[in-house]
This record gives C-alpha cells, structure tokens and sequence, in this order.
C-alpha cells in the first residue's frame, strides 16, 4: 500500500528526519512514499511552509533518499500547494523547473482564516459555518479550475474542529466534484481526519460514494507530521474504500498516473536493508 502525503520539518511544524519517514513507511509493509510538503505563499501561511528557494534543495533531498531506498520503497517527491488566487502564478513558475511526481493542492486560508489552525479559533467562529463553508467551496472549484494539479487534498477539511454546516451542504460540492472529473484529478482519501475533532476522514463517506459514483479515483494519504503516523489509520480507509467498490488506489510517477490494486489490509513489519541516513 501507498503513503501520498507526508510532511518534512521544512514546513516549520512537522517534526523527525525525511529518513524516519521513510523507514517508518518500509516497518509498515507499505510499497511507495510521497513527499508532500507544503508550498505556501499567502502572507499568512509563509511561516508554515518552507521559503521558495528551499524548494529545488526539497526536491533534490527527496531523489536522494529515493536512490538510497530503492530496494525497499519508492519515494516519490510531491508538493502540496496552497491555493492563493493572488500567488497562483508564481507558484506556479516555482513549480515548472522540477520534475516532480505529483503535485497536491488545497485550500487552507480563506481572505485572513485559517481553516486548519487552533490560533484562528476565535476569527473561524466568529462566521457562520455555512458562510465559511461556502466560501471554501467557492475557492475549492476556482482552484481545480485554474491549477495544474493531480491531486486534490482533504476535500471537506473545514469540519476538522468539530464545526460542521447544515446537513444539505454535502450537495454544494457536486458542481466541485464535476470539475473535479472533468479535469481528470485524483481525490485524496485523508486519514488524519480521525484524530482530529471532526473524528473523521476527509472527505466523507458520503462524499467518497459521490467519487466512486463519479468515478473520480482516490489516493491514500496520512498527512503525517510525525514519523510514527506514517500509514496512521489505514486500515480503516482500506475497508472504507473497498466497502464503497474502489478497487484500485491511484499512484503516480513524473505526472502519470497509474493504478495500484487495492489491498484490504496493510502488511506486516519488513527487513530494512539500509542502516541509516545517506
């Protein structure tokens, strides 16, 4: 099984070496890794994401310790972008030069809110939740339309503190998951959503239905911060997604997609050839 959303203490908030990560990844049986760490531009969020000129040295260290493992795992380098329709552009000529293997994008901030983050608590309760909620949906569908991506991230990750909108809104994402499948991308089954307040993952299993209805692929992804949640609650997500009738996980290499069979429980503990660190 895959791990497509892993952090790196880069980003200024995650914690262990990128080689934890990845030996983390081979304990647990999995077969592929993805960097996915964060690229941010909005002036509220620079402090949470590595700086522009860090990127081709991420980049770079990720292709090291995919020849350095090789035997074990395939590392894969990915970005997660955060989408800032002010920034879109010069993320954009960030990316271009590199050749990455996927890029993820997501929605985090919302004008000055941050959606993710304990200190905006007192500004996210202040709106309504529907309000918000709207305007997540609204910056969703102009991302997917204007980004160059492959992944979208943790598609309804405004109910991470518990706070969720009227039980209609699940139809709101629809025209999303519309453009979603008409731009081909893939749907991130995120699995940090349970140990969150929300106590679920993103996006829902109503929505997760609505992808296979669609048949929009998905992608597995622990948003891990922390070596040890590595492959966090996969179990679950593996049942969730063949309970559902997804039969395949969605992997990729330079920009390609390819499918990987989707096995219904992770593997046991492995050899680990390498000793360390190159």
């Amino acid at each position: 099984m895959i791990d497509y959303h892993v952090h790196t203490s880069l980003c200024n908030h995650a914690d262990g070496a990128m080689d934890d990560y990845i030996r983390n990844a081979i304990a647990a049986g999995l077969s592929e890794i993805c960097f996915l760490d964060h690229l941010t531009l909005h002036e509220r969020g620079r402090r949470l994401s590595m700086t522009p000129d860090m990127v081709p040295l991420y980049y770079q260290t990720v292709r090291t310790l995919g020849q350095y493992y090789k035997k074990d795992i395939h590392v894969k380098a990915g970005l997660e972008v955060d989408f800032d329709p002010q920034n879109a552009r010069a993320v954009q000529i960030i990316i271009d030069p590199l050749d990455f293997d996927v890029i993820g994008g997501s929605v985090h901030f919302l004008d000055q809110i941050n959606m993710v983050s304990r200190k905006d608590t007192e500004a996210r309760e202040n709106e309504a939740i529907d309000k918000l909620c709207d305007l997540y949906i609204d910056r969703l569908y102009q991302m997917i339309e204007t980004m160059d991506l492959d992944i979208v991230c943790h598609l309804d990750v405004f109910k991470k503190f518990g706070r969720r909108p009227n039980g209609a809104f699940e139809t709101k994402f629809d025209a999303v998951l519309s453009a979603i499948r008409a731009r081909n991308l893939t749907v991130e089954l995120n699995t940090s959503g349970l140990s969150h307040k929300g106590e679920e993952f993103y996006p829902s299993p109503g929505l997760i239905k609505k992808c296979h209805e669609r048949n929009i692929p998905m992608t597995l992804g622990s948003d891990a911060h922390q070596p040890d949640q590595v492959g966090r609650h996969f179990d679950q997500a593996l049942d969730l997604l063949t309970a559902t009738g997804f039969r395949h996980v969605s992997a990729f290499t330079r920009r390609r997609r390819y499918d990987l069979p989707l096995t219904t429980k992770t593997p046991g503990i492995q050899n680990i050839h390498h000793g360390g660190a190159p």
